[in-house]
């Protein structure tokens, strides 16, 4: 796996997370850093992984997301997993387009500051 600056390996993760691709996030790093050649699938999944484990406060569903539906999905008490990951299905569903445009805008703001110093904490 080849070395990639800050800059690029928060490009790939936002990509990501923005389209759920390996295909669409590797076109966009080429086009964006006018590569030939972009990082690999098992590369980016490594990225996206050790992101969402050592930051889960930088996953849009995990920080925000979760904290918008939690009270509702508890609301009704599921008694079974399969009502709980029905009402989970539900309540993210239900979470309007424009609630979602913010959480990616501060997503992207997050990583523009963790950018800026350098991958250390802020």
């Amino acid at each position: 796996m080849s070395v990639y600056k800050v800059e690029k390996r928060a490009f790939l993760v936002r990509k990501y997370w923005q389209t759920g691709s390996f295909k669409a996030c590797q076109t966009a790093f080429r086009m964006e850093f006018r590569e030939r050649r972009a990082p690999s699938k098992c590369c980016i999944q490594k990225l996206v992984k050790k992101l969402e484990t050592r930051g889960s406060d930088l996953t849009p569903a995990d920080f925000f997301l979760w904290g918008l539906s939690k009270g509702k999905v508890y609301k009704n008490t599921p008694r079974t997993l399969e009502q709980l990951k029905d009402t989970i299905r539900q309540e993210i569903q239900a979470v309007n387009v424009d609630t979602l445009g913010k959480v990616f805008q501060n997503l992207e703001k997050r990583i523009e500051v963790c950018l800026g110093v350098k991958g250390d904490q802020f």
